[in-house]
């Protein structure tokens, strides 16, 4: 039986779009700007690739709970960002009903979806000779604690081109940002 997580579509289209306004200027007022409108941007650094100097940087780095993206841009420049996770830690299984569920960015986002979650199988000593991933019997919590857990490890690891393009589609300079 599959996981499921939710999403708050709402949050995400606001960061696309502030991510593709900051994309095309560079620079720190802007940056200051959508920082002030968009209380979920908890930190923008821009460098110079090449001798890796910060050209400006706002906001605190190194925030718990936050997902942090690097976006190669023109002109030798890297974008990072570190965003409030528009992704819910909470798992529930397929079969199971929720009600009454929030943003925790935003409690006025309306559009909170429930999508699949990429969690894989979990593998943990239960107390037997053989170790096993949770089957469907398994209590959620087991599920859960482990995600928590791992969630807070990756909280302050750089996340790779492949993972943000997962998020915010292709930053190839075609044009396109976003999955829409």
């Amino acid at each position: 039986m599959p996981l499921y997580e939710f999403e708050c579509r709402d949050c995400m289209k606001k960061y696309n779009k502030d991510i593709t306004e900051l994309s095309k200027s560079l620079d720190k007022k802007t940056a200051q700007k959508i920082m002030k409108r968009n209380k979920n941007f908890l930190y923008v650094e821009v460098q110079n690739i090449k001798n890796e100097k910060t050209i400006f940087e706002l906001g605190k780095d190194r925030n718990k709970g936050s997902k942090r993206f690097r976006y190669r841009m023109e002109k030798d420049k890297l974008l990072i960002l570190e965003l409030v996770d528009f992704r819910f830690t909470e798992l529930f299984f397929q079969d199971e009903e929720i009600v009454d569920v929030e943003c925790p960015c935003n409690k006025k986002c309306k559009e909170v979806v429930r999508v699949f979650s990429p969690f894989k199988a979990i593998f943990e000593k239960r107390g037997g000779l053989k170790d096993r991933a949770p089957r469907p019997g398994d209590p959620v919590q087991w599920h859960k604690e482990y995600k928590t857990m791992k969630d807070e490890e990756q909280a302050s690891n750089w996340v790779g081109q492949d993972h943000l393009n997962q998020y915010f589609g292709n930053s190839q300079h075609d044009g396109s940002y976003g999955s829409e």
